[in-house]
């Protein structure tokens, strides 16, 4: 069960300095336009073996191209994720281009920022999408 307060889930995310500069310099090489959301999400890595612990967390933004979430686990730059949707927020989606997050996706971890949140660590992770 997500812990309502870890990793800022239902909160306004507030990153800081660090994390801002991060994330200017990923938007320098992005393609795609990001929509904000607080969607609360599953995520654990596709593989038939290791590590396949889940982990519940939040997704701040998505684009047609990937994601940006934040969890209580790290995972890995390169490690591919099953991403699933397990509840978002009612949201205003532009007729244009009609995009919303996916449901259920194969990611790929792109980079990690480590964080703290209430004192306890929190990862925030940049997803490409797998299509």
């Amino acid at each position: 069960m997500l812990d309502q307060h870890h990793c800022g889930a239902m909160q306004h995310f507030s990153p800081g300095r660090q994390m801002e500069e991060t994330a200017r310099q990923k938007t320098i090489s992005r393609t795609a336009l990001r929509q904000p959301t607080d969607a609360i999400v599953s995520c654990r890595p596709y593989s038939s073996g290791g590590d396949g612990r889940m982990a519940e967390g939040v997704m701040r933004n998505f684009s047609s191209d990937g994601a940006y979430i934040e969890t209580d686990r790290p995972f890995t730059p390169g490690t591919i994720l099953i991403v699933r949707m397990i509840r978002y927020p009612t949201m205003t989606v532009d007729p244009e281009t009609d995009e919303r997050p996916r449901l259920i996706c194969l990611a790929e971890v792109r980079w990690i920022q480590e964080r703290m949140d209430d004192g306890r660590p929190c990862y925030g992770m940049g997803l490409r999408y797998i299509d």
